[in-house]
């Protein structure tokens, strides 16, 4: 409670523990999810609010403390008359909230008592419901000049503030706005960005933090005051010092926090102030005491190729870095690599041919915890080992709620040094996240480099393809680039292969071929065998391409058509001949007929596509 006024802080409805803001719509939810969630009576949620972001055609009234015993105040039932619309108490009882559809800007008077919001600044009403009667129970136009009018007879003057912040830079538009998802930034200004959430009572002092971190990830003073007055969190604690006047509480981030924080600052960007003297006057004597080692220096080309060589988990594919993604479509047999090539790391043995640096690992199966310890048991059976490096989490830590992280962390620490940590699969622990959002992951990335921060083992993340294989992991774009280490697996019928298809401090394009041999690893409860399989190493096999066009597929067609009748190869003359039959064409619109010219390149591009093959003059499918 503050200043006889309640907190009202936004909390997602389908996770009572989980902030959001009011610049993120896509954690908002529908009014009906909402209300479900408020009725189900999660002890957290008091009320029900209404997201104001941007102006949107509706305008919300605040009238404090304007009800008394049941009776409205002669001034606030003026402005309800006036405003002729759907008018519900608030939560206090005290006050009345008021609606209409229309457009203004945000203006307050607090020595009266009215707030005026247009979506101007990012905030939520809360609403009850609790209509007063004799108003409208919908929402209504507000009636011509009537919100000009109460803005003229209410709204406190600015001067003064417009005075104090003469040296104040404008608010940047969105579209300028950094992502603040990819900022650099300490976890715990990424969490209060996120959710408001502080290390303590402190507010204020977590807002000044924020400033600083602002400024060491090389944002300027403009930059860092936009974002801080675009964010819900950073502009509550700011209005709570300027009782809710959003002029001066944006005046109050540029004067307490931009200008005084960025002074405090490690600047990245430098202004004069930041050079040395280097001039003959500025040499000092021999009796003087030896100044601070610069931060930079100029490096002999020589001396800067003598740089420290690249450590690997596995050379020439797993970098000892922080973060690599290992991806593929269900089934691809993603799993299985994974644990082959870990398992050969937590044994300290070779791996294809490549060396291995052998380390502790920790795989956090978070889902299929049956089929994991059945790929487990099969890989030990078949190679006949009693013991190795690598532990297990049969669980699935939200990578979003940083007491999961904490607790992950405290496991990873009671098991010791631990090299390598596998997260099977990165949907699992993130729960209801938006995989599209670069706010949602970038905030889960952010959890994955705390935890290689603090335990210098480098995460895995396992996941699935986009819809379109083609264009790699799915979900967000910004998880590619994020990664230190980047390895697709892909399936054709009985073969696999894994391609590394980025690697930062190596050359990527390496390829694995494998595939699953079976392996029995007991019986179930009715005698019958039980069995996983392991990854047999092998050469590549590469998917053939599915026909393009409608011309590659007549062909296909014709071919398939042709050997259902004959059971052979078909002659090239005879199989043009048929595809070009199937093609529609009309002589009487006087264009040449190039349809023999298109089923001969459609013919090509199969058999160089390796669907086809031409032997001789007859083709076959591959």
């Amino acid at each position: 409670e503050k200043r006889g006024k309640y907190d009202k802080i936004p909390f997602n409805a389908q996770h009572s523990d989980y902030g959001i803001s009011t610049a993120a719509p896509e954690r908002w939810s529908s009014y009906a999810d909402a209300l479900a969630a408020f009725k189900q009576g999660a002890p957290v949620f008091a009320g029900v609010g209404y997201v104001m972001t941007k102006p949107h055609g509706v305008v919300g009234t605040d009238l404090d403390n304007c009800v008394a015993d049941g009776v409205i105040a002669d001034w606030a039932l003026e402005v309800v008359h006036s405003l002729d619309s759907y008018t519900e108490l608030s939560p206090s009882g005290k006050g009345l909230r008021i609606f209409v559809r229309g457009e203004t800007v945000d203006w307050t008077n607090h020595q009266v008592g009215i707030e005026v919001y247009g979506g101007v600044s990012p905030r939520f009403l809360t609403i009850t419901g609790t209509r007063v009667k004799g108003t409208h129970a919908d929402i209504r136009p507000a009636p011509a000049g009537v919100l000009a009018a109460l803005r003229a007879r209410y709204a406190q003057k600015v001067r003064e503030v417009e005075i104090e912040a003469a040296d104040m830079p404008e608010l940047l538009p969105e579209a300028l706005m950094p992502d603040v998802a990819a900022l650099d930034v300490p976890y715990f200004t990424r969490d209060f960005l996120d959710t408001g959430a502080t290390r303590g009572d402190d507010r204020s002092g977590e807002l000044h933090a924020t400033a600083i971190a602002l400024f060491q990830a090389g944002l300027d003073e403009q930059t860092v005051l936009s974002v801080m007055a675009a964010n819900p969190y950073c502009m509550e604690v700011a209005l709570d010092h300027r009782r809710q006047d959003s002029d001066r509480a944006t005046l109050y981030l540029w004067k307490e926090h931009c200008q005084k924080a960025k002074g405090k600052a490690e600047r990245r960007v430098a202004s004069a102030e930041d050079f040395e003297d280097v001039s003959e006057k500025g040499v000092q004597s021999a009796d003087t005491p030896a100044a601070k080692a610069p931060r930079f220096s100029v490096q002999d080309i020589f001396d800067f190729l003598k740089r420290p060589k690249a450590n690997w988990l596995v050379k020439g594919v797993l970098p000892k870095a922080g973060l690599a993604v290992i991806f593929g479509e269900s089934g691809s047999g993603k799993t299985f690599f994974v644990l082959d090539m870990v398992a050969s790391i937590a044994r300290g043995l070779e791996w294809r041919g490549h060396k291995t640096r052998q380390g502790k690992v920790v795989y956090v199966c978070a889902e299929g915890e049956a089929g994991f310890r059945n790929r487990l048991d099969a890989y030990i059976q078949f190679n006949g080992i009693d013991s190795m490096g690598l532990g297990v989490i049969p669980d699935a830590p939200n990578l979003l709620e940083k007491p999961d992280v904490k607790d992950l962390l405290a496991a990873l620490k009671a098991f010791g040094q631990v090299d390598v940590i596998v997260l099977d699969t990165f949907a699992q622990v993130m729960p209801g996240a938006n995989e599209n959002s670069g706010e949602d992951v970038g905030r889960a990335l952010a959890h994955c480099k705390a935890i290689h921060r603090i335990t210098g083992a480098l995460v895995i993340l396992v996941h699935h393809s986009g819809k379109d294989a083609s264009k790699g992991a799915r979900g967000w774009s910004g998880l590619r680039a994020a990664a230190d280490a980047e390895i697709e697996v892909q399936r054709a019928d009985h073969d696999r292969s894994a391609t590394v298809t980025k690697l930062k401090d190596g050359e990527d394009g390496a390829e694995f071929g494998f595939k699953l041999e079976t392996v029995v690893i007991g019986q179930d409860e009715d005698g019958d065998e039980t069995s996983s399989c392991v990854v047999a190493h092998g050469t590549v096999v590469r998917k053939s391409a599915a026909p393009k066009g409608a011309v590659e597929k007549i062909v296909m067609r014709s071919l398939t058509d042709i050997h259902d009748l004959t059971g052979e190869g078909v002659n090239t003359t005879v199989l043009l001949d048929h595809a070009v039959a199937q093609i529609p064409f009309d002589k009487a619109e006087g264009k040449r007929d190039r349809r023999r010219e298109h089923v001969i390149r459609a013919i090509e591009s199969l058999v160089a596509g390796g669907k086809l093959t031409n032997n001789g003059g007859e083709i076959c499918i591959s």
